[in-house]
């Protein structure tokens, strides 16, 4: 699960101060727009009673092609410390996407978009390391997303087809609610289970936050959350992101 959870934390993406995204894990169909580059720069942890796992920097870079396409790519440093073992760092999964909406709710009544991506080995040390997992990895996720009056909803299902490793579905619940024109404060239920659907095993997550719009070209956005559960005798892992996002 922590290992997922970072590659998945480098998955979200938003579009100004009313979508999902960083800091939560659920992605949105929101996307720059034409010409328009969003450059988030990250910092994402992960704790457990035997491990910390962060990305820093978390770098995730977002360019618009039209009003409706978005181009993605992402790429960590990862740093390790399993207790009493010892400590590891080295470069993370590379990802690739592209998110195209294809439904506006101000035209249909709702916002949806498809979002392909594929995630892969950038550096073989960082597998040996046991850093990262070895393979290719496929993300086929869709977002759905709602606004009801000052309250934006959020939704996104998918499945990620891994190359070494046991398939996987994801989904993700989010919630803003803006305060002012410079803040908004979130939250989500975001889960995986196995290809199977076996919901006995899943891994759900709680995460609150907020996003905090400091310029017309900067905003802060920052979450921690917990898993609600520990399954298949892992431990339940504790969830903190932070990191601002450059809009130009």
């Amino acid at each position: 699960m922590p290992v997922l959870l970072i590659t998945l934390a480098g998955l979200v993406l938003f579009s100004g101060m009313a979508q999902a995204g960083p800091p939560l894990l659920t992605s949105d169909p929101g996307t720059p727009g034409d010409g328009h580059w969003e450059i988030n720069v990250g910092l994402s942890l992960e704790r457990t009673l035997s491990l910390t796992k962060v990305a820093a920097p978390l770098l995730d870079f977002n360019y618009g092609l039209g009003e409706r396409i978005q181009f993605k790519y992402e790429l960590p440093w990862i740093f390790s410390n399993p207790d009493g073992d010892e400590a590891k760092n080295g470069v993370g999964n590379s990802i690739l996407g592209v998110k195209w909406r294809f439904l506006d709710e101000d035209r249909h009544g709702v916002s949806m978009s498809i979002y392909p991506q594929i995630a892969f080995n950038t550096s073989n040390t960082s597998v040996d390391k046991g850093l990262i997992d070895k393979g290719t990895a496929v993300i086929l996720p869709f977002q759905l997303e709602r606004k009801f009056g000052p309250v934006n909803v959020n939704g996104e299902v998918g499945h990620i087809v891994n190359q070494e490793r046991e398939n996987q579905w994801i989904y993700g619940l989010a919630f803003g609610y803006k305060t002012s024109e410079q803040i908004e404060w979130v939250g989500e239920l975001f889960g995986t289970a196995s290809s199977e659907l076996d919901w006995e095993n899943q891994d759900l997550v709680f995460n609150l936050g907020f996003r905090w719009k400091l310029t017309n070209w900067l905003n802060l956005n920052t979450s921690a959350g917990r898993s609600l559960r520990a399954v298949a005798g892992n431990e339940k892992t504790f969830l903190f992101y932070t990191g601002v996002q450059f809009v130009f």
